[in-house]
């Protein structure tokens, strides 16, 4: 007998028709498994699938693209849960939070040092995109 709640996703749950339905195709990078959701990070995006996410397809995966993250902020273990925010918009209630136990640290924290990186370099395109196309500019 189980306890009622969904099964737990594993890579290769991420892999399948989730992904695909959202249509971010299966490149994943990297995850970590958190309390209710997974955040999984491929080339191009940081990707929620709620747990049970086959069942919601509206609100089952979010995804945005690395420019679209402002930030990524992690809150050290309590009483057995850390935090791990992705900053999505400017203001502060624009964000999504993901619980992680004290095993999932670890994850989390190579996760989350992985997404600034990319924050960074989808910043850097951007400004370069930006720079190019200013009219007047010299180079």
């Amino acid at each position: 007998m189980g306890d009622g709640s969904p099964p737990r996703p594993t890579s290769s749950d991420l892999d399948s028709s989730v992904l695909a339905m959202a249509g971010l195709g299966k490149d994943i990078v990297d995850h970590v498994s958190g309390i209710g959701a997974t955040l999984v990070i491929t080339r191009t995006h940081a990707v929620v699938v709620r747990d049970g996410a086959h069942f919601r397809p509206r609100n089952g995966v979010r995804s945005w693209p690395y420019g679209e993250v402002r930030d990524v902020q992690l809150s050290a273990p309590k009483h057995g849960n850390g935090r791990l925010v992705l900053r999505t918009g400017q203001y502060p209630w624009q964000a999504v939070s993901l619980f992680v136990d004290t095993q999932q640290w670890a994850a989390a924290e190579r996760v989350a040092g992985q997404i600034r990186v990319r924050i960074s370099r989808a910043r850097r395109i951007q400004a370069g995109d930006a720079g190019s196309a200013a009219p007047g500019r010299d180079r």
